[in-house]
């Protein structure tokens, strides 16, 4: 699959990003896809080829994730990633844009459409991360323990790669070998560690009820009814809190959707 790949720099720190041009000639139309936790731009890959006979597609890496730079010095929180994802839009000179994002780049998508309003025409959320409060005192105090990151490059070198995907989708037969392969990359940079640490302290929360409840972007949800990680019941209450949502609940899927079902995706996506 042909594209570009470009770095630029939020606060010192290298983004990587993606642009796949768009097979059309006549549109000026670009869509931003967000990634979710410990994942990275490459997740959509079974949407980008047809997203682009409509778009440019434009994908990028949350730091420290995929290719862009690990720092433990750096601590980012979503609302650093809001703001990093709308200098992104600054350095390409987009002005308006359609967004999807998945799971924790759904979170980032929202407060996109919450934080800067007039920027952004429609969101596409796949299982977007919500309701979740900030990561308490007590765990904040285990994640800044020095040994921390050490204890999670132990526990992510014993547990398997392949089971985790096995886990979070509905058949077990569509993790593929480029799956296991782009889910495993990360974690062989033992830098990514200290740099987990630090985002796990310092994330934040999502979006309060009033907050979700200001965004005007037409809102087209995903749910996999098998999701075990994220139930489809957060997606019917994110249905009441958004004024301009629609909902759809996809039977055979679970919570890896732009892996999963983006045939079903691609036809909502116009």
């Amino acid at each position: 699959m042909s594209y570009s790949n470009h770095t630029f720099y939020y606060e010192d720190i290298a983004i990587d990003y993606r642009i796949y041009s768009s097979y059309s000639h006549d549109t000026s139309r670009t869509i931003l896809l967000l990634h979710g936790f410990l994942a990275s731009g490459g997740c959509f890959h079974r949407m980008i080829p047809e997203l682009r006979q409509r778009y440019q597609v434009v994908t990028l890496d949350f730091p420290p994730f995929g290719n862009s730079q690990k720092s433990a010095e750096i601590a980012f929180s979503y609302e650093d990633y809001t703001r990093l994802a709308a200098s992104l839009l600054d350095h390409l000179q987009i002005e308006k844009i359609d967004i999807g994002g998945h799971s924790m780049g759904g979170q980032i998508a929202m407060r996109l459409a919450y934080s800067y309003p007039d920027r952004i025409n429609k969101l596409f959320l796949f299982a977007p991360s919500s309701y979740m409060l900030p990561t308490d005192a007590f765990s904040s105090l285990i994640a800044s323990a020095s040994i921390f990151p050490a204890i999670m490059h132990l526990a992510f070198e014993a547990s398997s790669v392949v089971g985790f995907l096995r886990h979070l989708v509905a058949d077990p037969d569509k993790v593929t070998l480029r799956m296991v392969v782009a889910y495993s990359i990360p974690f062989m940079a033992k830098d990514l560690y200290p740099s987990l640490a630090s985002f796990i302290r310092t994330r934040g929360g999502d979006l309060p009820n009033d907050s979700l409840q200001q965004i005007q972007a037409d809102t087209i949800i995903f749910w996999g009814k098998k999701d075990p990680l994220l139930p489809p019941s957060i997606g019917y209450r994110l249905l009441a809190e958004l004024p301009n949502a629609t909902l759809h609940i996809l039977p055979d899927a679970g919570h890896l959707l732009p892996e999963e079902t983006p045939e079903t995706i691609l036809s909502y996506i116009e």
